[in-house]
């Protein structure tokens, strides 16, 4: 069997695990009974359609590609379809015609420093700084807020525009923003540490990873209503500021948090795929 993954991945050692076998590889090689594809890029897709079909394919779609021009591969030889999101399977669906597996993100809440938190000011925002990631609008929660709330930033910046308006936009706000710029994955567990909320205000998500690992340490969840959000994150999702607002100011629940991710995105979820690429 291959794994074929170009990007190293928090996700990629929990995989190992449950694949001991398995042979990894930035591109696709030949000579494999069965292949599993992270990624549907176009390395994915030409080695698909340039090759006479040898193996057993299992494809991850996930929502980059999902956005891109899926109806170039030639999906008759693809086995299986799995995808993070039930808003985005559901658009492939119509798309393609095929019907994907929904198997959100595994987070292993052994990894994830867990204690009981209760309310306090600080929240988390974790991710690329670009349009896509909304942050003015983490931002205009923030100014919502009691003025001893903090907003910590941990990402990269990509789009200098929005980087701009941020840096125009706080000062008049008279509210604490901390930019802590990218924090490398090992070190993320410590960081997010004396956090009490992480606040997700993305305008498109395939399932991110960066709440699920603050849920599993027992911090709240605020994240914005993107399509397919409801069926993850139910009561913890907001579609205006207010809500936003309300969702911070209700009761407190760090065990609820925490056995959310097990029980919907915890170890299992490897299982889940293992089961596809074996064909059980």
């Amino acid at each position: 069997m291959l794994i074929v993954s170009p990007l190293k991945m928090q996700w990629e050692a929990k995989y190992k695990e449950i694949f001991p076998q398995a042979k990894w590889s930035n591109v696709p090689l030949e000579g494999h009974d069965s292949y599993l594809f992270m990624w549907c890029d176009n390395v994915t897709k030409t080695f698909i359609n340039s090759k006479e079909k040898r193996g057993r394919y299992v494809v991850f779609v996930r929502r980059y590609e999902y956005y891109s021009e899926l109806e170039k591969l030639d999906w008759n030889k693809v086995d299986e379809v799995i995808m993070v999101n039930d808003w985005l399977a559901g658009g492939f669906e119509q798309r393609t015609g095929i019907k994907p597996h929904v198997i959100y993100n595994g987070v292993d809440p052994s990894k994830w420093t867990f204690k009981v938190r209760t309310d306090g000011n600080k929240m988390a925002w974790v991710g690329f700084i670009n349009q896509r990631k909304n942050l003015p609008l983490a931002i205009q929660i923030l100014a919502e807020l009691h003025d001893d709330y903090e907003l910590h930033i941990a990402g990269e910046v990509q789009d200098f525009q929005v980087w701009d308006y941020i840096q125009n936009i706080v000062p008049k706000t008279k509210r604490k923003v901390i930019f802590n710029g990218y924090i490398p994955h090992e070190y993320m567990d410590r960081w997010l540490e004396d956090k009490n909320y992480i606040l997700n205000t993305s305008i498109s998500e395939g399932c991110p990873n960066s709440v699920l690992e603050a849920m599993a340490k027992g911090i709240k969840p605020v994240v914005h209503a993107w399509p397919g959000c409801i069926q993850q994150f139910g009561n913890y999702t907001f579609n205006t500021v207010g809500q936003a607002i309300s969702i911070v100011q209700s009761h407190y629940a760090s065990m609820e948090y925490r056995e959310k991710v097990v029980e919907k995105f915890g170890i299992n979820q490897f299982q889940k795929v293992k089961d596809i690429v074996c064909g059980v």
